[in-house]
């Protein structure tokens, strides 16, 4: 893997997910991934494409002021709410891109920000776009944001979960809890008149554990690539073989 000497608190730097494999003619076949690690000057910039990644990830999330379309949202208020009003300046990005066959960034199709908050790292958001769920790429961005606390001497991750009270401890929280996560404090926050509780998960870790989980992970997504590689080109195989086999009946009929 290309890892860039850089520190990501203060300078971008980038880890392409499919650097050992596949061979280099598979590659123009498998749809590559990237990561940038930035910080809130770089994640700025590219406001207009990480707030189109969250609605898409995210079309009921909308802005607290109702009075506010959600198309209207300006830049300030959706970095304060995103970041859950954390200081922006602490805050890094982890954004995930696809890239083409020549190496060209492409779609954000996933995203992960936290900050150093006290001895944890704070874990504000995370999403992945729909159509490139069940890949595994929620966990990697999981275990990149673990690992990047780790290098920096945290081991300790925090998240907040906001659970409906109607429907038990929620999808989202089940899916931390899959990750090692626990809940450490309950019973607080509401949303409108809807009962509700904000959860406070953590999870403790060492940087070598980190290290591990995050390979595991890199290994995980790039086996889904591959097999849905070999199912995509299945898939067209076949779609050609049903394809000849029409052609020749019409021509059959024809004679």
């Amino acid at each position: 893997m290309n890892r860039q000497p850089t520190d990501a608190r203060h300078s971008p730097h980038s880890h392409s997910l499919h650097d050992r494999s596949p061979p280099p003619r598979a590659r123009a076949r498998t749809r590559m991934l990237i990561i940038d690690i930035i910080d809130h000057v770089a994640a700025r910039r590219l406001f207009p494409e990480l707030r189109a990644a969250h609605v898409e990830c995210f079309p009921n999330d909308v802005p607290n002021d109702e009075c506010v379309p959600n198309d209207g949202e300006t830049e300030d208020a959706f970095f304060d709410r995103v970041t859950w009003l954390h200081e922006e300046r602490e805050t890094t990005w982890f954004v995930l891109r696809e890239l083409d066959a020549r190496g060209r960034r492409g779609a954000i199709v996933g995203f992960a920000c936290g900050c150093a908050y006290a001895d944890s790292w704070y874990g504000a958001h995370l999403g992945v776009v729909p159509r490139r769920r069940g890949e595994g790429l929620g966990s990697y961005l999981m275990y990149v944001s673990q690992a990047h606390a780790g290098k920096l001497g945290i081991t300790r991750l925090q998240a907040s979960v906001e659970v409906d009270g109607k429907i038990g401890r929620g999808r989202l929280l089940k899916y931390y809890e899959r990750h090692g996560a626990r809940a450490v404090e309950t019973g607080f926050g509401s949303t409108g008149s809807v009962a509700a509780s904000v959860i406070r998960i953590e999870r403790a870790f060492t940087l070598e554990v980190a290290l591990r989980e995050l390979e595991d992970s890199e290994r995980r997504v790039r086996g889904s690539a591959h097999s849905r590689s070999r199912s995509n080109r299945w898939f067209v195989a076949a779609a050609m073989t049903v394809v000849c086999v029409v052609l020749q009946k019409l021509r059959s009929r024809r004679k």
